[in-house]
């Protein structure tokens, strides 16, 4: 079977509608029986991607999220960050913003954020005279900080394909969805000055205020304290601080926000059902990616792109554009799958670091999450909001804007991600 039957089967099956993962394993099991490889292959790949002790980390970080979904810590996160910044002109929407980072801090998943987080935004926002539009638009945006701040799924999974450090990959993000979080604050700022979106004026938080809330949040504020220092002292490796941060949820849950194993029964079952259809997709890579290795397609891409791209520089821009067009069309994680193995080849024949290169993936990976037609975290606050596409997108018009900058900043400045991962955990060079 020649690479270009086997690369149409797999976009055919695309085109007809077929599931990614269920598209990766059918293309992969034709292959294996047309060039008469063992059968066995099959489930010994399969089975063998998915056994790492990194990718434990992923229900962890989802059960995590949800937990402080249910036990109702965002309704205290974003009271706090509305002490901060409700008095800056674009108020709720600055809150809105400054309390997904908080959010991102703990939980590293955007469409936590969107689902959990975003409609106790989505309902502050109108009840307090914003647009729906307005209201949907800022939730959907600050949604995608959440896979860039460490902890992040995303990253951790690129931190698998890619065999490179997590914890280097955390530090990674620190930088750049702060970020992406002063643009969509710039551009808050801008739309409400310049009138196009009404905004009442909110008084600044008394002090009283301020130190009641920081009190009510400091225990959902430590989760992120506990994961990274424990991360950067040496405590604990990413993964491992996964599952403590779940603990540290559950007995903060339970003393300080109440006990409901209601809400644990529901936030474990919404895990296992998010992590289950995201080890099927990575199971089914490992095969698909087998068979890619051993066609040698990477090789031959790189050594067909040599001739043409003659710089780091070309071949970032070339990733960008490529990020930003399988974006629209594909789920992030399958996206990374398929187009990791490649990438990887190119930044090690152009001597791009990987930390920079998967830092770089997710912050232009996750504007495809708010575009249609497959944005994961535009569906889910469409839902949330009773919004329809056609209005959230063209709302989101300018918000688009302001990641596409921070994506190219990071893409072409590689110091913005690699600062404090070579201050804080160097590696030999």
């Amino acid at each position: 079977m020649t690479p270009l039957l086997f690369a149409a089967l797999f976009f055919g099956l695309l085109i007809l509608g077929m599931p990614v993962a269920y598209t990766m394993l059918a293309s992969s099991a034709v292959y294996i029986l047309v060039t008469g490889l063992p059968e066995v292959q099959l489930t010994m790949r399969a089975s063998g991607g998915i056994d790492s002790f990194s990718l434990l980390a992923i229900p962890m970080f989802l059960l995590a999220g949800n937990l402080m979904n249910g036990m109702g810590v965002t309704e205290r996160i974003f009271a706090f960050a509305g002490v901060l910044v409700r008095h800056i002109t674009g108020g709720l929407g600055h809150v809105n913003v400054v309390a997904s980072v908080i959010f991102a801090g703990m939980s590293g998943s955007a469409v936590a954020d969107a689902g959990g987080l975003g409609a106790v935004e989505i309902k502050a926002m109108k009840q307090a005279g914003y647009t729906e539009r307005f209201s949907a638009a800022v939730t959907a945006a600050s949604a995608t900080i959440g896979p860039i701040i460490p902890p992040s799924i995303t990253l951790v999974v690129y931190g698998f394909l890619a065999e490179e450090s997590v914890g280097r990959l955390f530090l990674g993000g620190a930088i750049p969805g702060l970020l992406v979080a002063f643009a969509l604050m710039v551009i808050v700022w801008v739309l409400v000055k310049t009138g196009r979106e009404p905004a009442p004026k909110m008084p600044r938080a008394t002090m009283p205020e301020v130190i009641s809330c920081f009190w009510r949040a400091l225990p959902a504020l430590m989760a992120p304290v506990i994961l990274l220092g424990g991360i950067l002292a040496g405590i604990f490796t990413p993964t491992e601080a996964s599952v403590v941060v779940v603990l540290y949820i559950m007995v903060v849950g339970c003393f300080t926000f109440g006990f409901d194993a209601r809400q644990i029964w529901a936030a474990l079952a919404g895990a296992v059902r998010t992590t289950a259809s995201t080890l099927l997709i990575i199971a089914a890579s490992a095969v698909f990616g087998w068979i890619i290795s051993i066609q040698r397609l990477p090789v031959q891409l790189v050594d067909a792109m040599q001739g043409l791209l003659v710089s780091p520089s070309a071949v970032i821009l070339v990733m960008v554009i490529v990020l930003l067009i399988v974006g629209m069309f594909m789920e992030v994680l399958a996206a990374l799958v398929l187009l990791v193995p490649t990438f990887l080849a190119l930044a090690h024949s152009f001597h791009i670091d990987t930390v920079h290169m998967g830092v770089m993936i997710v912050v232009t990976m996750m504007i495809g999450t708010i575009t249609p037609p497959v944005g994961l975290v535009l569906y889910t606050v469409m839902s949330v909001a009773k919004i329809g596409m056609g209005t959230l997108t063209r709302a989101l018009l300018p918000f688009y804007f302001a990641m596409v900058v921070v994506a190219l900043l990071v893409a072409f400045f590689p110091s913005i991600t690699l600062f404090l991962p070579d201050l804080l955990m160097p590696v030999a060079r």
